[in-house]
């Protein structure tokens, strides 16, 4: 039976609670990695859960987003199980949907929503290769080393997180 972990770097943001939260509304566990400036980036903080990780799938959250539970869980486990990776939908404050329909998946479109089994993510290996620690597109990485080994890529058809909510008003937060 697929099962589903997230993991949420944080270096203890007031908007931790609310990520946790809408974490577990999606996830069979949570793994919260507290940077207390010892990884330099939330790339390697998720990097420190991968062995912790005990479930078929993981995804990414940062610590001031809120999933989208029902839709997350969802689209990760059964919109399309031969993809071993899926890029979720985000709604941003200043840029709306996230990836833009038509759009290529590149740096610049795709969040850090995106979930994959836990074999690949191991198997891709950490989200950031090495120094420099370079937090721009560390996140895009693992997307990146995917479609370099041409492995399927599931699209979400809908919204499945939200980019600092406190900053804007999203649609709907219910799934259509």
């Amino acid at each position: 039976m697929n099962s589903l972990t997230i993991v949420i770097p944080t270096t203890g943001r007031d908007t931790l609670e609310r990520a946790s939260a809408s974490a577990w509304a999606a996830a069979d566990e949570v793994i919260v990695v507290h940077d207390d400036g010892r990884y330099g980036a939330p790339g390697l903080a998720r990097n420190a859960a991968a062995d912790q990780v005990r479930t078929t799938h993981v995804g990414v959250v940062d610590d001031d987003d809120v999933l989208v539970g029902e839709v997350y869980r969802r689209v990760t486990l059964d919109v399309h199980p031969a993809a071993p990776m899926v890029i979720h939908t985000m709604w941003h404050p200043e840029l709306g949907p996230v990836p833009r329909p038509g759009w290529p998946i590149e740096l610049g479109n795709v969040g850090i929503g995106f979930a994959m089994r836990t074999e690949v993510w191991r198997a891709l290996g950490p989200f950031i290769p090495g120094p420099p620690h370079s937090m721009v597109g560390e996140d895009f990485e693992l997307v990146r080393r995917a479609m370099d080994r041409n492995l399927p890529i599931a699209l979400s058809p809908e919204i499945a997180y939200i980019v600092r909510p406190e900053e804007h008003r999203w649609p709907s937060l219910t799934a259509t």
